[in-house]
């Protein structure tokens, strides 16, 4: 079965799929601590830089715009580890490798506070990257796979909620250690909550519901359910092995779907703010309306995971594509329109609950439960690199076709292909 194969399949058998989160207490935990991982794993590695970069610059008197420019090929860091972590979550499970990854986050950015050069911050800030993209997007989304291998999207929709509050809270949580406790010992509360996180996960955390007593899904006939979602689970079964995932078609559109998604969303937030300058509306008052935008997305999380249980992953990243192409529609129609404005605001903020959670949720659902981590292994890189693409493509259309607008139709023809890609990807499972 290659197509909408959990609608289909459940149709034909007289089972409409299920999107009740019917959880239990120990079920609800790990999505609990999945959301909080997402929301310290997002603030360290990206909203935080709003307040670390300028921090360390008056502090310790570095150039700012130096040290924004290495911020960038430092995170790449992250890129790296995401492959090593999937195979070390592969080989040693994904609770010990999430511990591993949360200490020594703490470690680096404690570390941050006495980064008094440019060559210790590329290091501190390179280690955060590093290890805190490998806990929280590949280790920690890992166990969620594994202990919901049919309720993937409902739970994912859940703990996304987490990132979505990174961007509301994030930074003026770090902003309020700063100035409690100084430059040096404030990024060391952070690093607190982190081992208040990891010592959460090493008490309360397990890989496997089956080791907590509990069943996947908290469904006892789970594995029945598959079957009937999903088709024959595990009738395709090649060798995880790196080659082979490397050969694999849906590995490469995956990744190239998620790096698509990630460049609409990375373009147009980054000039979200400028472009409603650009309509004519004061630098605070669009900072104001992004704002309230951004805290929509935590109402769109729960949506997008309901959306894809009801209808299918696959399908539901390509309407959700679909729908960044019309809100992008809409914006660049807006003129001097508030309200038509505000149509596309609403859009836009409800898309942004719907990103991480359906682009790894899609890949749980390909390569279930344990083929998950060295699948993810892979996509994860190839979304990262295109991704890196994103200012590229704002620069072409700011610079050749008319400015903003023109760089915001060119973002609409990425969300066009990205429909496209996962409009080609077979969900057959690999288990």
């Amino acid at each position: 079965m290659t197509d909408n194969s959990e609608a289909i399949a459940a149709s034909e058998l007289g089972r409409a799929p299920d999107t009740k989160a019917n959880f239990t207490g120990k079920h609800w935990q790990v999505i609990i601590f999945q959301g909080l991982l997402f929301f310290l794993g997002a603030g360290v590695t990206t909203h935080g830089l709003n307040v670390v970069i300028p921090t360390l610059s008056k502090t310790y008197n570095l150039d700012y715009a130096q040290l924004l420019a290495l911020a960038t090929p430092a995170s790449w860091a992250g890129i790296v580890s995401s492959y090593l972590a999937a195979k070390a979550s592969e080989k040693w499970g994904a609770k010990l490798t999430l511990l591993v990854c949360l200490l020594f986050t703490a470690v680096f950015y404690a570390a941050l506070g006495y980064a008094s050069s440019m060559m210790l911050f590329v290091v501190f800030f390179s280690g955060i990257a590093f290890f805190a993209s490998g806990g929280a997007y590949i280790a920690g989304p890992s166990i969620i796979a594994n202990w919901f291998p049919n309720k993937k999207d409902l739970a994912f929709g859940w703990t996304t909620i987490g990132q979505n509050l990174s961007s509301a809270f994030f930074v003026m949580l770090l902003a309020w250690f700063l100035a409690t406790f100084g430059p040096q010992w404030g990024f060391s509360g952070m690093s607190v909550l982190l081992v208040i996180l990891f010592l959460l996960f090493a008490v309360f955390s397990k890989n496997t519901p089956e080791e907590a007593g509990c069943f996947p899904d908290n469904d006892p006939n789970w594995k029945q359910h598959a079957a009937v979602d999903e088709g024959n689970v595990g009738a395709v079964n090649p060798a995880l092995t790196t080659g082979a995932l490397l050969r694999n078609k849906d590995v490469w559109l995956l990744g190239l779907g998620a790096g698509g998604v990630y460049i609409v969303l990375v373009g147009v937030l980054s000039q979200l703010v400028p472009r409603m300058m650009d309509m004519g509306l004061d630098l605070q008052t669009a900072i104001w309306y992004m704002s309230l935008s951004a805290l929509i997305g935590t109402v769109g999380a729960p949506f997008w995971g309901w959306l894809g249980q009801k209808i299918g992953t696959k399908w539901a990243l390509a309407f959700y594509e679909a729908w960044w192409v019309v809100a992008i529609v809409i914006n660049l129609l807006a003129g001097s329109s508030v309200v038509i404005l505000w149509v596309s605001l609403l859009m836009i903020g409800l898309s942004l609950g719907g990103a991480t959670n359906l682009t790894t949720s899609v890949v749980a659902g390909k390569f279930r439960r344990k083929a998950f981590a060295p699948a993810f292994g892979i996509v994860s890189p190839i979304q990262s690199i295109v991704r890196c693409f994103a200012f590229s493509i704002l620069a072409l259309g700011l610079n050749y076709l008319g400015g903003l607008a023109g760089a915001w139709a060119l973002l609409g023809g990425i969300g066009v292909l990205t429909v496209v890609c996962y409009l080609l990807v077979d969900p057959t499972p690999v288990e």
